[in-house]
């Protein structure tokens, strides 16, 4: 990992143009040219379209796919609502604890990093038990990270994000049809804070742990290895400090797809519950807890947090793809996305806030169920 002796990372005076396929191979390859010595004629290139953010570039060796690096072009305006310096520390931070593929270098509008082999999750793969069960096993592990930051203790990102979102959210497009399309569907703004305001006052009575979170775990940055058997995450353009139940809700949330938002596909109490117990046994394991503590109750009362902070996630994205809508070049109907998002916050909302422990939780149950 090339970087400078006082340990951070190397950063590239090199924009990879994204205008076409050709302009982001020739930048990748110039990029590429700085951190590996591979012959140029051996060097093969993939274009992944997944993402709905950033472009991103596969850069193999013909002769062996797997010995490869990704370069990743950020998408327009991004700056705007992501800290690409917190971005970096992050995945600095998860190479040093064994989390993620080596951080390479920085360049002008992106990042090289390492390639993870595997497959990518789908809506099936992601119900499977045993990828389900290892990633909250390494979920787990990520939540358990460490970071003194001058004796600082770290504080929840969820609110201030969302505030900052909120206030980079357009209030018109110039485009007639788009614009009468967000007057006529998306709530305003005022009465988004309204709500980003309630659920804060509700959420945070919870007491969920703060812990050092992907924030963005939805099925295409989770890649299983088959022959390891493992789970790898990837992509933490939106890692930080947050709550422990909204990192886990946010994973639920994304069961339901983004291309083709399904949003029938949230996993139901049954499933929940055995992936939530698979968290905590992975949990206090790595934190050398005792297994005495993982109790029926404590597996209620973390699913009824999880719950109530996939509301947070709903509004979150909800939010963000309004940003999108606004300033993306990529193909993606950010508009729509964000309607879905922030119909399934109102739709969820009521069933969601009013869960509660009862006297019966013990024996598994809830006031309420899903």
């Amino acid at each position: 990992m090339p970087n400078n002796a006082n340990g951070t990372i190397t950063r590239l005076d090199i924009t990879v143009l994204n205008d076409s396929f050709s302009s982001l191979c020739s930048g990748a390859k110039e990029v590429i040219n700085m951190v590996k010595s591979w012959k140029s004629d051996s060097i093969d290139f993939e274009l992944f379209k997944d993402g709905i953010t950033n472009h991103l570039v596969k850069c193999y060796m013909k002769d062996n796919p797997d010995n490869a690096v990704l370069i990743r072009v950020y998408g327009e305006k991004t700056e705007l609502f992501i800290d690409r310096d917190l971005e970096v520390r992050n995945m600095q931070m998860m190479c040093d604890a064994g989390l993620c593929a080596p951080l390479y270098c920085a360049f002008t509008n992106g990042l090289c990093y390492g390639f993870s082999p595997g497959e990518v999750l789908d809506t099936k793969t992601v119900r499977d038990p045993v990828i389900s069960q290892l990633i909250a096993g390494r979920l787990a592990k990520m939540h358990s990270i460490r970071s003194n930051v001058n004796g600082v203790i770290p504080q929840p990102s969820l609110f201030p994000v969302l505030h900052k979102y909120l206030q980079l959210v357009p209030t018109e497009f110039c485009d007639p049809v788009k614009d009468e399309r967000f007057k006529s569907c998306i709530p305003s703004k005022d009465v988004l804070e309204m709500e980003i305001n309630s659920l804060k006052k509700h959420l945070t009575t919870l007491e969920s742990p703060v812990v050092f979170c992907h924030n963005d775990l939805l099925l295409k940055n989770v890649i299983y290895n088959k022959e390891k058997n493992e789970v790898t995450f990837i992509d933490y353009e939106y890692a930080d400090y947050n709550y422990q139940a909204l990192d886990i809700g946010n994973h639920f949330c994304e069961f339901a797809g983004v291309d083709q938002y399904e949003p029938e596909l949230y996993p139901d109490k049954e499933f929940q519950l055995k992936w939530l117990k698979d968290y905590l046994e992975a949990w206090y394991e790595v934190n050398g807890w005792s297994f005495d503590d993982i109790t029926d109750e404590a597996v209620q009362l973390l699913y009824i947090q999880v719950n109530k902070f996939a509301l947070a996630a709903h509004l979150f994205w909800g939010i963000w793809a309004l940003i999108q809508s606004a300033h993306s070049t990529l193909g993606f109907d950010f508009l729509g996305y964000a309607k879905q998002r922030l119909d399934e916050y109102f739709a969820r909302k009521e069933a969601f806030l009013s869960l509660e422990m009862n006297q019966n939780c013990r024996n598994g149950s809830a006031v309420n169920e899903l």
